[in-house]
């Protein structure tokens, strides 16, 4: 059974698809159009899915969405569906009229079919869910999605039992942990939405109770069934009729907002540092209900775009509140897409799936050897290819030099993970300066990432030896021992947001780490994505050389290929 899925007009658009109960191919649309953040309908990475697969549109069996409209047409108002402008309004107007008349609920989906396509429209949460619930390795777990809004919900707490997801409990828009984030990011003068690990990046800089904590705790009441939020503080439920998410009353309270070109003051480090708190106490309430009322079970799977939160998912553990969490590569609006294929395939499909942990989520473009020297030849660039290639990078790692990594398929995920990836010696603090002020071109505060061989992973960094890390969705504590020996990827607060790479799950990213750990000791480099500013991570060779002549890289590597300036 060939499934393909598309999630446009949200928070970020892509495209994903399943062959036979098994994903084959996946990547944001804003990739292909260069549009970080990109809405748009994701006609070019579904065409790639398909293409790469050597399929045309008639040849899938479904198309799924994962967002459900009925919820929006069975509440919308006559002023809107009472007369058209054009006759393809019939679509939706047809079912909001005939909903009203009927006065029935809305079902869990919708479905659209006109000759052999067959679109199936599905519940935002219950995506979030599958997303988490069928790459983790539990096959009985409790899970929690929490993010800004589905079609009407916020949270949604549920079991899998081994066959169905099962909803248990949940929370109702406008009442959004995800948006309270949000309304606080838009207040420190970040773009909500999208900048929220911007505030969870300073919040690592106020780590103890201050004034604001107090101020905080009015904004929000914990439930016995959830929680829900003081609305007379806050303006995103009326997204369409005020300027910001936050309104006068909030300001009254926490001060003046912050000017987004404005100089970052001690109070916004604290405010962040106070609303990262209260968001830890909201979530861990949830968890508490659901260990109440749901599997008696140990195993827990967390999604949703709030499920993004590192400094969250550090202390996850930490908490014992479940012995054994997972969080997949893809828990905010990215991943329902790959939620979607498995719901959709469980139900229509013969060939159940039955959960098993990912451990790549390496989906989308790769390149040939002839491809990427096409490419550097069309730019007339001068190449070289290294009969050692790996150490010959990690020579030029240890010599302080700033390289562009790109290599086989790229990930689907926010972060990179070791295929598009720029990558630096994690053992001078000025390192991070230096990648913030000649490639990043971002602020200062914000800390990058270490890729550790998982083999060494407990003996740097505060987990167990068997822990893998391998999307970078957890902040843990370095070692006292070795914070000076890393201190570019050593956070204020002395964590570091995580990967374990395997020698089985991209060798070749481990075998460079090996070359440079023989050279230096050190079996880490800093990993961040390679991409400038406001810019989505490269898809192509053509991308990686346009990126790396922009900005004060040093050396780009395209699979096998060198260009040093």
């Amino acid at each position: 059974m060939k499934i393909l899925s598309v999630y446009p007009w949200t928070h970020i658009s892509s495209s994903a698809l399943m062959i036979n109960g098994k994903i084959v191919a996946g990547a944001p649309e804003e990739r292909f159009n260069k549009i970080k953040y990109s809405t748009a309908f994701p006609i070019q990475s579904a065409e790639w899915c398909l293409k790469q697969n050597n399929l045309t549109w008639d040849d899938l069996d479904l198309i799924v969405v994962p967002w459900n409209p009925m919820h929006n047409i069975n509440v919308s108002n006559s002023r809107w569906d009472s007369t058209m402008t054009w006759r393809g309004q019939m679509l939706s107007h047809v079912p909001s009229n005939l909903m009203r008349a009927k006065k029935g609920l809305v079902d869990k989906e919708m479905q659209t079919i006109f000759g052999k396509t067959k679109i199936i429209y599905l519940n935002h949460h219950d995506c979030h869910a599958a997303s988490a619930i069928f790459c983790s390795p539990f096959n009985k777990c409790n899970y929690l999605t929490i993010d800004g809004h589905g079609e009407v919900e916020t949270c949604t707490a549920g079991i899998f039992d081994g066959h169905k997801l099962k909803k248990k409990n949940f929370v109702l828009y406008p009442h959004s942990v995800g948006l309270f984030y949000g309304a606080l990011t838009d207040y420190l003068g970040f773009k909500p939405d999208k900048d929220e690990w911007k505030t969870m990046a300073l919040s690592s800089y106020s780590k103890k109770n201050n004034i604001y904590d107090k101020k905080m705790s009015k904004l929000y009441k914990l439930l016995e069934k959830g929680f829900e939020l003081d609305l007379s503080y806050f303006d995103y439920y009326l997204f369409d009729k005020r300027p910001s998410f936050y309104n006068k009353k909030f300001v009254k309270e926490f001060g003046e907002p912050r000017h987004p070109e404005s100089k970052l003051l001690p109070r916004h480090f604290e405010i962040a540092g106070s609303l990262q708190r209260a968001f830890e106490k909201i979530v861990f309430h949830l968890l508490k209900i659901i260990k109440k009322n749901g599997l008696k079970t140990q195993n827990l799977v967390l999604s949703g775009g709030a499920a993004m939160n590192c400094v969250f998912n550090g202390i996850l553990d930490k908490k014992k509140i479940f012995k054994n969490n997972f969080i997949p590569p893809w828990p905010d609006d990215l991943g329902v897409t790959m939620g979607a294929l498995y719901l959709a395939n469980q139900k229509y499909s013969k060939k159940k799936i039955r959960p098993k942990r990912i451990r790549s989520a390496y989906l989308g473009p790769e390149f040939s050897d002839k491809e990427i020297i096409n490419t550097l030849k069309k730019y007339k660039l001068s190449f070289k290819k290294p009969q050692n290639l790996n150490f010959y990078i990690a020579k030029k790692i240890a010599d302080k030099k700033l390289i562009g990594w790109f290599q086989g398929k790229m990930e689907f995920t926010h972060r990179a993970l070791g295929n598009r990836s720029i990558l630096a010696d994690p053992r001078g603090k000025s390192i991070q300066d230096i990648i913030n002020k000649a490639v990043k071109y971002r602020e200062q505060f914000r800390p990058f990432a270490p890729a550790v061989l998982e083999e060494y992973s407990s003996k740097i960094f505060n987990i167990d030896s068997d822990v893998k890390v391998d999307f970078m969705e957890k902040a843990v504590d370095v070692k006292k021992e070795w914070r000076k020996k890393i201190p570019a990827v050593t956070h204020v607060d002395n964590t570091a947001r995580l990967q374990t790479v395997s020698k089985e799950y991209n060798s070749k990213f481990y075998n460079l780490i090996y070359e440079f750990k023989k050279l230096t000791g050190v079996p880490v480099l800093v990993n961040t994505s390679f991409n400038l500013n406001g810019q989505p991570i490269v898809l192509d060779p053509s991308d990686a050389i346009k990126t790396f002549y922009s900005c004060g890289l040093d050396i780009l590597v395209i699979g096998n290929y060198v260009v040093e300036k």
